[in-house]
């Protein structure tokens, strides 16, 4: 038991290291947190179902409700595209980044900013709900 608790204790710090970085980079507001690490799994399902299509497992049509169904996943954990992709974020850095702010975290915070902040961007011209 006392593993498993130095374990967690490990965790909640890795994750709030994270949030003060992502707070730094302006991922997250001031003050902010990140809701859940589901973005991650939702996205992680869409593209799979985007590869489903490229080796031919399944149509697009199938593809389509799957992205759909991970779209309606995120609606129910998040309040907003800033929120998701801070989750996507914090997910892909607890899976691969071990606190290196390297590329997995550089290129996830590229992508953030980006669409955000390019008045074209899909996150700037589709309203959340």
């Amino acid at each position: 038991m006392e593993g498993e608790i130095a374990g967690v204790k490990r965790l909640i710090g890795r994750i709030a290291r994270y949030e003060q970085r992502f707070r730094a980079d302006g991922l997250l507001p001031e003050g902010g947190w990140v809701r859940s690490v589901e973005g991650w799994d939702v996205g992680r399902a869409s593209q799979m179902a985007r590869w489903g299509i490229g080796c031919r497992y399944g149509t697009l049509h199938e593809a389509e409700k799957a992205v759909l169904r991970a779209g309606e996943a995120a609606r129910q954990t998040y309040r907003s595209w800033e929120e998701f992709s801070a989750g996507y974020v914090l997910g892909r850095c607890l899976h691969f980044d071990e606190e290196e702010f390297g590329t997995w975290y550089t290129t996830a915070l590229a992508a953030h900013v980006a669409l955000t902040t390019d008045p074209a961007s899909p996150w700037r011209n589709i309203p959340w709900n």
